[in-house]
């Protein structure tokens, strides 16, 4: 009977040192902190192995060791004086111009717009009950311009679609965008951009209660290339109840669309698989740009349960009827991520490349996130003059390339993030440095041989992260 006992003991004891080493292996495979690995062990098991659930507590425990990293004020996007919409943007006056002030003369404006036509919108809100197409078509040098009078002050409330355009060339200023409905599935996009509608323009807007708020796709063998999201605002209230996509910016299959100055919060998607990104390009498409966009994944909502994540190429990947020409292989190639800022994504990857090949990554700052993850033999990175916490993971055969970089793993018993080290207040958005800039070896190159960095500086030296200079240009205000 001792002897029973005694190797009962001993096989129990093998089996408990088995676990750790095999706990303790998946942790270092996925580079994680142990408060968020025990929080994602938890929720797994009560979801997917519901059997073996009652083990969930013990890492309970160790997730409470957690140290929380958040932005601790309110923001207030009609007061935000920062990246993305600004309330001094006034929109260029066209000598040919229609002016509108309530719903049935704009949609009127709408649909029987010519190009090189201006329609200004006059303070006030206008409601669409629902989809409203866009068909006409505006030319090179002569676009269709959608503009308000004044940010802020012009209101369009949707539904379903919302403005679905099936044109090219139009513009679109200085208006708030904001979904209109009780259930979250009936507020799919502000704008969705299909087929022919090729190098639109959306500038200077706020974007609101959506759950893909800028919807980019192809159409019976026609793709939108060659659009610009630039200054914009884009933000939800509440976490999406969606089992569908939760996308800010969502674009498939469309080419060499530029992505920039855009600032992208709360984006939490609360049914479903609980996955959201802010921004990606994806379903072979090629060319992408996303710089000196600001991405906050929780700002004003501080859930932490979801599992958030910021920029992609490749995002969660694309069925093959969706893909450009039907052709499977990358998600995305050729793309550059450059000055963006991404932060508060505690529980996941900051950039998540996916079958991307040929990615630049230069000059971003990464902070409070798990890091950047370069996914499936398809991807390929160059990662150069970035300031990371968290790592920079290989998964599944991808690859990537690192110069000049600055990386801080975070706290491995509490998730600290060691950035916090390095700058002012990250955590309210003050990346100013805490000591003597530093000066990275590798240079930046661009198409005209110079950079715009993240505040909009003009630099041609090498710089560390998303701005050249010891001082960042954007103080929160308390």
């Amino acid at each position: 009977m001792r002897k029973y006992f005694f190797w009962s003991g001993v096989l129990a004891n093998i089996v408990f040192l088995a676990i750790l080493l095999i706990w303790a292996r998946s942790i270092y495979w996925y580079g994680l902190p142990l408060p968020l690995y025990s929080q994602k062990v938890a929720a797994d098991l009560r979801v997917n192995f519901p059997s073996v659930a009652f083990v969930a507590p013990m890492f309970d425990f160790f997730a409470r060791f957690e140290q929380k990293n958040y932005y601790f004020r309110t923001i207030e996007p009609e007061r935000w004086n920062g990246v993305g919409a600004h309330p001094d943007y006034q929109p260029a006056a066209a000598a040919d111009h229609v002016t509108v002030a309530d719903i049935d003369s704009l949609k009127q404006a709408l649909s029987k717009a010519k190009p090189g036509q201006q329609i200004i919108v006059e303070p006030g809100t206008y409601t669409f009950d629902r989809t409203f197409e866009l068909r006409q078509a505006g030319s090179a040098g002569a676009p269709i311009r959608l503009t308000g009078r004044a940010m802020h002050q012009v209101r369009f409330e949707l539904k379903g679609e919302g403005l679905m355009l099936l044109a090219p060339h139009w513009h679109f200023e200085n208006i708030s965008f904001a979904g209109n409905c009780t259930m979250h599935d009936h507020c799919e996009h502000a704008i969705h951009i299909a087929g022919k509608a090729s190098d639109v323009v959306i500038r200077n807007n706020s974007f609101a209660d959506f759950n893909s708020a800028i919807k980019v796709n192809g159409l019976k063998g026609n793709y939108p290339d060659r659009g610009l999201l630039e200054n914009n605002t884009i933000y939800n209230s509440s976490a999406r109840k969606t089992k569908g996509s939760a996308t800010p910016v969502d674009i498939v299959a469309a080419n060499d669309w530029r992505v920039a100055g855009n600032f992208i919060f709360d984006i939490q998607k609360a049914a479903g698989d609980q996955i959201s990104y802010a921004a990606f390009i994806k379903g072979n498409a090629s060319g992408g740009v996303f710089e000196r966009n600001l991405v906050m994944c929780e700002a004003n909502l501080k859930d932490g349960r979801h599992t958030a994540i910021g920029l992609s190429f490749g995002g969660g990947g694309t069925g093959l009827v969706y893909n450009r020409d039907g052709v499977a292989g990358t998600e995305h190639r050729n793309g550059v991520m450059r000055n963006n800022i991404v932060m508060h994504c505690p529980n996941d990857a900051g950039i998540y490349l996916n079958k991307a090949a040929d990615s630049l990554l230069e000059n971003n700052i990464v902070y409070n996130t798990v890091g950047v993850d370069v996914r499936y033999s398809q991807s390929s990175a160059l990662l150069r003059n970035n300031v990371i916490s968290g790592r920079v993971n290989n998964r599944d055969g991808g690859q990537h390339q690192l110069e000049a970089n600055w990386i801080e793993a975070r706290n491995f018993f509490t998730g600290r993030d060691r950035l916090k080290d390095l700058f002012v207040a990250p955590d309210v958005l003050d990346f100013s440095w805490q000591q003597p800039y530093p000066l990275p070896a590798a240079p930046q190159k661009s198409a005209d041989g110079s950079i715009t960095d993240f505040c909009g500086g003009l630099v041609q030296q090498p710089y560390l992260g998303a701005f050249a200079g010891d001082q960042f240009c954007i103080k929160a205000k308390p």
